[in-house]
């Protein structure tokens, strides 16, 4: 490396004030204060080297010091005379061919006195040396001014008769992972590790980690490619949408999207900006997957990788009974919390109770029993997941909290201490149970956000990535391991930390692991076996080549769109069927032609190309370049000359067009004889001839048909009179000549101005491009006494009787599609209407009414919403409601769609239908399950009685039932209030969702020695609940193993799911107890206690208010 003294530097630092006198050449001194060494960073060399500049004087403008070498690179240094600049400089690129060469050192430069080297200023820093920046210093090293008056009060300058000491203290560190102070611009995952990452859709980090592991476990990924997907929908197909997945992951250069997967889900943008658990999210995708793979090359692949089984077990210490049941596990939950280390987590996990005193246990046909509760595994599967609880409810706090606690685990772990002795066990042998680590998933962050990302051995000896969404790179040990057991810093140590170190420890305290995966060692080579292309469906590997070469080609397109650029080109024809403002319509993209317009064409080529399209010769067209106004109106401009056709139509473009925009828009017009002829019209300049003459655009409005077209241009001159050109008019109609005309200059939309017939075109302030509308004058001097009537006719259609009017209809006009909002048999259409944004509700009605053959009043109009255009509200009728208040606001376009309102046809009148308030009520059978829900239409004064009355009718009471009902209201899965006869439906909030059940003949007939308590859905933690919340008589002395049989029959659930529910009791003031099959329930329940039920909520309703939304797959 060199050291050199010239230009900026990024990296400015003041000189360090010297507080004790040191030499430069106090090399322990010197490398503590200046470059001390960063922790985690391994040291390769630490070396000094100084240059002695004899004459400073006679240095030229940029020098470069003497080349030197610490820790095996070449480095030199260099100086600048007017602005005292020192840089470090690897002298390594000159004679590197790898682009990718780099070297990272820690550095000081430091200038001082020959004769006394404790006279010293100093910089230091750190840098990734590249072959693109190669050097790294400070140009402001100090100043030229200075440099040779005194440093101090000691009176000695840096230089000393022109002579000075250079030194630079440099530390070179090794790079394991290839990025330390890496910028990551352009960097490419690919070339450096051999994989790719996944793309951020804005929360999804979480899915991104555990996707990445689950593709390197290979068996499962070859699982997932035997399911058959080949006549699947990827964005509908959760299969099929995870193996595309898989594949780009295995094959693509560039980093794999997952929004095909997440809308395969079922989910919307919304849902990929929310971060969920990874647990929950890896059991509901499992799931999913495991239904897919029935009847499949692929079934019990899950069960396989990731099942073991586990037994609960209570024990009398003093009989011989036991009471057990071994159920499924898909991953371990470990408690962190008050467990140093993964196997204190496992022991902690199996750590039996002891049941005595006043908590003995009930044996069957033994009564109480002192005995040992606890859980033991019978198997392990050859895949571990372990889900370490980072993240726990606190009962003190009432609120969930995250666990930054030190845990450590290892790289291999023999479980065979926790697994039962038994036939399973002895199958396995001595090594069934050792396990190496495949898999460190991490969260940094706390617990109201933070991003996750995987740590993963894809290979069984090689090495460790780091796969960070779209980024992977190569991982150290300490990353994989120290890094992520948490913790941090003690605090006692803080002290002596310098706040970047501060800030270090304070990341690692929040970075730490929340999922681990082991792999069975004797199962590695089959888990991890390597796939090969006959593992990948044909069909999946056709589909993404095709589509590879699809956006190769779209790729060569936007290439060759640097070429060429869009010219619409509107023509006389255009003009004479335009029926609005303007020209043309720019918002509709039929009007007129595009043509793609090769930059380096000529105009004259451009010319032969739009006249061949009309069927015309060059010379029978004339193009002038159309303007946007400041009125932002569309005008002709410039009509392109002759002594342009060799121009390139880049130059054109520019020349003529908007710069602004990235197309050309042309006027075409037809010229009556070839433009050399001698009665051609005539070559204009810029909007008006040298003799004063301009082209003008004329559009005829027929109030009895009210229709407006383009009637062609017209050359006048700037002095003639407006009333000169009526004659010609007629004409141009086929009207009698005399026939008396109205005429209005079109400004803009909101601005159709009268002309005066006596005044000049210039009086007129007419100008080139202008248009003038005209129509036939209803005078009664035409008419005669019939003019009123047919005036009247005229309104009676609805049709406009002037210019103006017509102008302000089109200004409004707009065509809505209304829709079915209910269509059950199918036979309701959509209607398209042109109506006007100022139609009242009522008119708005009666149009719809035509098309139904109903009365108007038995419609009830409801908005879409914006952005996904569903049913939103109901709209109230009001007499002085305008179609554009009926719209969303931003949803009402200048005749342009679509604009949708929704219809209902009503069996009752709107306004008796207003004056009635529509109450959602489900009603609850045998079963929650057995759930229908049905619409009751109320008046708003009605009590919960008249809600009872009119639901009777609509249901089916039990026989044998109690014929008694409760209605109750529930918000996110918590009861909210039950409601009694005399209520007033009024109290029913809108969030509320009404549940009405005939009280079971149990809670009727309760007896002494019974409670009713509460029983609710939740999900992880207690805030997060859902579904139906219900009762359950407790009878005295009942085993909870009988009451769960009662709850599954009242729930309707079949065996498999129900089997996934954890129970537990919640007691206040907040107590949280698991419950097993063999516990009693003999205690006093208070105002608040309940039965807890831990599991998914897959019901996809759940509509939480700051708490995380459950993760539901519909694909």
């Amino acid at each position: 490396m060199d050291v050199k003294v010239d230009r900026a530097s990024p990296i400015e630092e003041k000189p360090l004030a010297v507080e004790e006198y040191h030499s430069v050449d106090d090399v322990e001194w010197m490398t503590k204060k200046l470059i001390p060494a960063i922790p985690d960073l391994e040291e390769s060399a630490c070396e000094i080297f100084q240059w002695h500049i004899k004459d400073w004087r006679a240095l030229d403008k940029r020098v470069t010091g003497p080349e030197f070498e610490i820790g095996g690179y070449k480095w030199q240094g260099n100086n600048a005379p007017e602005q005292v600049a020192v840089y470090l400089d690897s002298a390594e690129p000159k004679e590197q061919s790898d682009p990718n060469w780099h070297v990272c050192a820690q550095f000081a430069l430091l200038m001082s006195n020959p004769q006394d080297p404790t006279v010293y200023t100093s910089h230091h820093a750190h840098h990734r040396f590249t072959m693109e920046e190669a050097d790294w210093g400070f140009t402001r090293f100090t100043e030229v001014k200075k440099i040779e008056q005194p440093l101090d009060h000691r009176g000695l300058p840096l230089i000393d008769q022109g002579h000075t000491v250079i030194t630079a203290y440099v530390r070179v560190y090794k790079d394991p992972t290839g990025v330390l102070w890496h910028n990551f611009i352009n960097y490419d995952s690919k070339a450096v590790t051999g994989y790719v990452g996944l793309k951020n859709q804005g929360a999804t980090c979480y899915m991104n980690s555990l996707l990445q592991s689950l593709f390197f476990t290979n068996y499962f990924r070859k699982s997932v490619f035997d399911i058959p997907t080949a006549d699947d929908e990827p964005s509908k197909s959760v299969a099929l949408a995870l193996q595309r997945v898989f594949y780009q992951l295995a094959t693509s250069s560039n980093s794999v999207g997952t929004t095909e997967l997440t809308r395969s889900f079922g989910w919307n943008s919304l849902e990929s900006f929310m971060q969920h658990d990874v647990q929950e999210f890896n059991r509901v995708l499992q799931d999913n997957l495991e239904g897919k793979m029935k009847g499949t090359l692929a079934e019990g692949a899950i069960q396989k990788l990731f099942v073991g089984k586990m037994k609960s077990y209570i024990k009398c210490i003093n009989v011989d009974y036991e009471s057990s049941r071994v159920e499924n596990f898909y991953d371990i939950q470990l408690n962190v919390k008050g467990c140093k280390t993964l196997r204190d987590s496992f022991a902690n996990y199996i750590d039996v109770e002891t049941l005595d005193g006043d908590n003995k246990y009930m044996a069957e046909g033994h009564g109480l029993q002192d005995a040992r509760k606890g859980v033991i595994f019978e198997t392990l599967p050859p895949v571990l997941h372990l889900q370490l609880k980072r993240f726990e409810y606190d009962i003190e706090r009432d609120a969930m909290v995250k666990i930054n606690d030190r845990h450590e685990f290892p790289l291999d772990i023999d479980l065979a201490d926790f697994v039962i002795d038994g036939e399973e066990k002895q199958k396995a042998g001595p090594n069934g149970f050792k396990y190496t680590l495949h898999g460190v998933l991490v969260h940094s962050g706390d617990l109201n956000g933070g991003h996750y990302f995987a740590l993963l051995k894809p290979e069984r000896d090689g090495k460790w990535y780091k796969f960070d969404d779209d980024r992977v790179t190569i991982a150290t040990m300490k990353e994989v391991l120290d890094e992520n057991y948490g913790g941090g810093e003690p605090t006692e140590n803080l002290a002596g930390m310098t706040m970047a170190m501060r800030q270090l420890n304070r990341h690692k305290r929040f970075t730490n692991a929340y999922m681990l995966v082991y792999v069975r060692d004797e199962s590695m080579d089959e888990v991890l076996k390597p796939l090969t292309s006959a593992d990948i469906p044909e069909h999946l590997q056709r589909r993404l080549d095709d589509e590879r070469l699809a956006q190769e080609n779209k790729r060569k397109e936007r290439d060759e769109s640097l070429l060429y650029f869009n010219a619409r080109i509107i023509s006389d024809v255009d003009f004479k069927a335009h029926d609005g403002f303007d020209l043309f319509n720019p918002l509709v993209p039929s009007a007129g032609k595009t043509l793609k317009v090769r930059k380096q064409d000529t105009f004259a080529t451009f010319r032969e190309v739009v006249a061949t399209s009309y069927g015309l010769s060059q010379d029978q067209v004339r193009i002038w370049t159309l303007v946007k106004r400041q009125n932002d109106t569309v005008r002709t401009d410039l009509p392109i000359p002759d002594t342009d056709l060799g121009t390139t139509m880049e130059t054109i473009k520019d020349k003529y067009g908007t710069r602004l925009q990235a197309d050309m828009k042309c006027y075409i017009e037809f010229l009556d004889q070839p433009s050399g002829s001698p009665n051609a019209k005539p070559a204009l300049v810029p909007n008006e001839a040298q003799n004063g003459t301009i082209m003008i655009f004329i559009k005829y409005y027929d109030p009895f048909t009210s229709t407006l077209e383009g009637a062609g241009k017209l050359y006048v001159h700037k002095t003639a009179k407006v009333g000169d050109i009526v004659s010609t008019l007629n004409e141009r109609k086929g009207l009698p000549a005399n026939t008396p005309l109205k005429l209005f200059e079109e400004i803009k939309p909101t601005m159709i101005e009268p002309m005066k017939m006596k005044s000049t075109f210039q009086q007129s302030e007419i100008q080139g491009g202008d248009i003038i509308v005209f129509q036939k004058d209803l005078t009664p001097k035409e008419y005669g006494n019939e003019l009123s009537a047919k005036i009247s006719d005229l309104s009676a259609q609805n049709a406009k009787v002037g210019i103006p009017q017509h102008y302000e209809y089109i200004y409004n006009r707009i065509i809505v599609d209304f829709k079915p909002k209910i269509d059950e048999d199918g036979t309701l259409k959509t209607y398209s209407i042109e109506l006007s944004k100022k139609s009242t509700y009522d008119q708005v009605a009666a149009k719809l009414a035509e098309k139904l053959e109903v009365d108007p009043l038995h419609i009830q109009f409801t908005s879409a919403s914006t952005p996904n255009g569903l049913p939103k509200n109901a709209i109230k009728r009001l007499t002085n409601l305008q179609l554009q208040e009926m719209l969303p606001p931003g949803y009402v376009h200048h005749g342009v769609g679509p604009n949708v309102i929704y219809y209902e046809k009503l069996g009752i009148s709107i306004v008796e239908l207003e004056s009635k308030r529509l109450i959602k009520v489900t009603w609850l059978g045998s079963t929650l399950k057995d759930e229908t829900t049905l619409d009751l239409l109320l008046l708003k004064t009605s009590t919960m009685s008249a809600l009872v009355d009119a639901l009777l009718p609509k249901i089916k009471l039990e026989p044998n039932g109690t014929q008694k009902l409760r209605t109750f209201g529930v918000f996110n899965g918590k009861l909210i209030k039950e409601y009694g006869p005399s209520d007033p439906i009024s109290a029913i909030h809108e969030s509320l969702n009404i549940y009405v059940e005939e009280i079971p003949t149990e809670e009727m007939d309760l007896g002494d020695d019974e409670q009713v308590l509460n029983c609710i859905h939740f999900q992880g933690d207690v805030t997060r609940t859902h579904g139906i919340p219900f009762r359950m008589v407790i009878r005295d002395a009942e085993p909870f193993s009988e009451l769960k049989a009662r709850i599954r029959a009242r729930l309707g659930m079949n065996e498999k799911d129900f089997a996934k529910i954890k129970f537990v009791l919640f007691q206040n003031p907040g107590r949280i107890s698991p419950l097993n099959d063999d516990d009693v329930l003999d205690v006093e329940f208070g105002p608040g206690d309940a039965i807890g039920l831990d599991h998914i909520d897959k019901s996809g309703r759940s509509n939480r208010l700051g708490v995380e939304k459950a993760i539901t797959i519909r694909g």
